[in-house]
């Protein structure tokens, strides 16, 4: 098995995504959240240092770019690579995945929705940690109140995100008739 790297250019910055291949088959183990190039180079070089530079994955790499620029884009989660993740965060990223765009959920629904009725802490950590973020949109995940929360790529990014989804921020905070169940 081997790991594999590209970084793009997107509006919000330089993006990655590592992925193995083993018998021909590619699974996409991380992606990076935009940010300046180098330091993002120097993260993947530290995370995986075996990874060689690759100009594979044009389909996934182009889908991502144009969800970047404002898209409507539903992924396709068949080439991510899930064994990496606990039980739990899968069920995480499921439900997550499944919050439509221009909507949000908050921590306790999806803690809810995954059999753990007080588990917004956990779903919490189960995102910081979602290796798939933008193709799991765990930027469309708020607190209860409506406020944004903690977001990989920062208060800006998120902002950003939902923002071209359509979500107009009013004072810090999404309106509750954006909220999913």
């Amino acid at each position: 098995m081997q790991n594999f790297y590209r970084l793009e250019s997107s509006k919000l910055g330089t993006f990655g995504v590592v992925w193995k291949e083993d018998n021909n088959q590619k699974k996409v183990v991380k992606i990076f959240l935009p940010k300046n190039k180098n330091n993002l180079l120097l993260k993947i070089k530290e995370e995986y240092p075996s990874a060689k530079k690759s100009n594979s994955l044009n389909e996934f790499i182009y889908e991502i770019m144009r969800f970047l620029s404002g898209e409507i884009i539903k992924f396709n989660l068949e080439l991510l690579d899930f064994s990496i993740c606990t039980d739990f965060q899968k069920k995480v990223l499921f439900a997550d995945f499944n919050i439509p765009r221009g909507y949000v959920s908050t921590y306790s629904r999806i803690a809810k929705s995954t059999g753990v009725p007080n588990g917004a802490r956990a779903v919490g950590n189960a995102l910081v940690t979602n290796p798939f973020p933008l193709v799991i949109p765990c930027h469309r995940v708020v607190r209860a109140d409506g406020s944004l929360g903690g977001f990989g790529g920062g208060f800006e990014m998120k902002k950003r995100l939902l923002e071209a989804e359509g979500i107009i921020l009013s004072k810090g905070k999404v309106t509750l008739d954006k909220i999913y169940n």
